[in-house]
């Protein structure tokens, strides 16, 4: 990050003392600070920030006055005000007058940081475009990671199942890849035979294609395509970030949603898979163990000032054990459940065998649960779901396991 200049504009000595050290330790130079009026173009002029912070207090005329006043005064500045008010009167004024985000006072230090982040980014990206840097912009897909602190919490029957929702409640077109480096699963749990893998696209970056990320993918009977994990763990050796990255870029031109499936542990590909997405569902299961790891997770995304809005705490209950209450969860880790999913006795032997839990048993309440999630991230209204054939049970597993199509039907029922 370039040297990034800021200037607070606040009629309280201690609070624009508080802001200064937020700034501060997170790299910013901090110019100078000043009341409004006279006091703040005076110090805009001599300064000439990137940031200028502003608070909106009263008297608010005075207080629209002066960012009016310094709009005009640094045209290439980024103006974000903070205000105890939450009138969305206040807020209207406050965006018409040219500021370029609104934040709650007292400022918190991961907010205001993760504001500027996304307010810097959008003037780079407005400079380029007004300089005929950038590209043109192109339609996107939205990424979903499906990530968890540790492995066997369901984060694969999650993203199976989403998946095939998706696809069956609004008919948009979905991707799901595998990016276990350790034992992918999905293949199995879609029942799908892996020829071709995300592995065959360990080439150079620049040289992947459309054509070539979709000679890799797989068709599931429900409508979601399959970017399936190779069979051997070894053959991850040669898939880098940067091949990831090129992949998801080439998936969501082409697909309305890419769903990224991750390991239970933390590499390099999992951070770009993170930070690719445009919403990360965490999943976590009601047992001590993962809760610790989920708060460290939790910590760990604080620490790369990641957009704490992306993320949506997804529970999962996978044992008959009386759920612990969202309240509760919430008093561990801090943070509101988004989801909960219920359990299914069922989901064991379903996804053994290649079946989805929405399509075997679509009436289940974790299976209505999943759909329901599906519904909340896609914001979409339901349309009518196409019809699926039940598969056959004798799945890609079931033959590995030497399991009978009889033995099979009992294990279904």
């Amino acid at each position: 990050m370039r040297n990034i200049k800021a200037i607070i504009i606040d009629q309280n000595p201690a609070v624009r003392a508080d802001v200064q050290k937020m700034l501060a330790l997170s790299g910013y130079a901090v110019l100078g600070e000043a009341g409004y009026g006279i006091e703040a173009v005076s110090l805009a002029k001599d300064t000439t920030p990137d940031i200028v912070l502003v608070s909106l207090e009263e008297p608010l005329v005075r207080a629209f006055q002066t960012v009016a006043a310094l709009v005009d005064l640094l045209p290439q500045a980024a103006i974000i005000v903070y205000s105890n008010s939450k009138d969305s009167n206040t807020v209207r004024k406050a965006m018409l007058a040219g500021a370029k985000d609104y934040l709650p006072a007292p400022l918190k230090e991961e907010e205001l940081i993760e504001s500027l982040h996304k307010v810097l980014a959008q003037e780079e990206r407005r400079r380029q475009r007004l300089s005929g840097e950038a590209a043109e912009p192109r339609a996107s897909g939205t990424v979903l990671t499906v990530f968890g602190a540790k492995g066997g919490i369901g984060k694969t029957t999650i993203a199976s199942n989403l998946a095939a929702s998706i696809v069956l409640s609004t008919n948009s077109s979905v991707v799901l890849v595998d990016l276990d480096t350790r034992f992918g699963d999905v293949a199995i749990l879609m029942d799908i035979p892996v020829e071709r893998s995300i592995a065959d696209l360990a080439i150079q970056e620049e040289e992947i294609t459309k054509e070539m990320v979709q000679a890799c993918l797989y068709t599931h009977n429900t409508g979601v395509f399959v970017l399936p994990a190779p069979i051997r763990p070894m053959d991850w050796r040669h898939v880098h970030a940067g091949h990831i990255e090129q992949i998801m870029n080439v998936l969501a031109q082409t697909y309305d949603y890419v769903i990224l499936d991750t390991p239970g542990t933390f590499n390099d590909i999992v951070a770009r898979a993170l930070e690719l997405a445009n919403v990360v569902l965490l999943v976590a299961t009601v047992d001590l163990t993962s809760m610790k790891d989920t708060l460290l997770a939790l910590d760990m995304l604080r620490s790369w000032n990641f957009p704490q809005e992306r993320v949506k705490l997804i529970v999962n209950n996978t044992n008959e054990v009386t759920p612990m209450q969202s309240s509760e969860v919430k008093r561990m880790l801090g943070r509101e459940v988004f989801w909960t999913i219920p359990y299914e006795r069922a989901i064991s032997t379903l996804t053994q065998l290649g079946l989805p839990l929405v399509v075997a048993k679509p009436d289940a309440k974790a299976a209505e649960s999943m759909k329901q999630l599906a519904m909340a991230l896609s914001g979409a209204k339901q349309s009518a779901p196409p019809k699926v054939e039940k598969p056959p049970v004798n799945g890609f597993l079931a033959r590995i396991l030497g399991w009978s199509e009889e033995m099979l039907e009992v294990r279904t029922d």
